[in-house]
């Protein structure tokens, strides 16, 4: 498993994501293009990969390649939240950093757990800090726990399923007071490879009403323009 792929230690500038070559696997086509900040890494795990962003203490894009095998194994959640050892520790998140945003926030993971069920050492790797974001509790159990219900739905039904997933910070977002920032906005894209079908959706990071997932479907050029990335999804 290769863990530090990038470190940026100046000033931000565009690049192209080194995940296409470090684990190609958990990408469709192409390589994400992103501004990368001072502090930045990109991680590769053994289910997922992460755009770790420094100055907000949490990962900006989750990349996965879901199968069949990822959500039907043998691992049971065991929750064992802990900080990644793989991330710079001054950009680390830490239990203390989500124990004051208290109840109104989860740890709300990119890559879900039940995506992660082959193996118990899987299933825990799910569970690094680098994978989560500050998510509005009543958001992370609801409307977007029915959105990881769709697309392990959508994945069983055979295909070659890609998922991308994040937080957006836009100006102005909430800080707390060790530094872990807490996303305005969530995003996931989800495809399918051999069919070239792109679902998006993007939506608050608030309480939001599970039937009204459907109002937060959007486009790929809607995505890329809130997070200022290029995901390069075309053959």
């Amino acid at each position: 498993m290769k863990s530090l792929l990038l470190v940026l230690l100046f000033v931000p500038v565009s690049v192209l994501a080194q995940i296409n070559v470090q684990c190609p696997q958990f990408t469709v086509n192409g390589t994400p293009e992103y501004q990368a900040e001072p502090g930045d890494q990109e991680l590769c795990k053994t289910n997922y990969a992460v755009i770790h962003r420094c100055s907000v203490k949490a990962p900006v894009a989750v990349f996965e390649h879901l199968t069949v095998a990822a959500m039907s194994g043998p691992a049971k959640r065991r929750d064992n939240f802990r900080p990644d050892p793989a991330v710079i520790p001054q950009c680390s998140a830490s239990l203390a950093d989500y124990a004051t945003v208290g109840r109104t926030h989860d740890r709300g993971h990119m890559a879900p757990a039940g995506n992660n069920t082959q193996t118990d050492a899987i299933m825990s790797e799910s569970f690094f800090l680098s994978n989560m974001v500050a998510q509005v509790a009543n958001n992370n159990r609801g409307i977007w726990k029915q959105l990881e219900t769709w697309e392990r739905d959508w994945a069983s039904k055979g295909g070659d399923f890609y998922i991308i997933s994040g937080g957006i910070y836009d100006p102005g977002h909430a800080v707390t007071g060790n530094g872990l920032g807490i996303p305005t906005r969530l995003y996931k894209i989800i495809i399918e490879k051999q069919s070239a079908t792109v679902m998006a959706y993007l939506m608050p990071n608030t309480a939001l009403p599970v039937q009204d997932l459907p109002k937060y479907q959007t486009n790929m050029a809607t995505i890329e323009q809130a997070t200022g990335m290029r995901f390069n999804l075309g053959p």
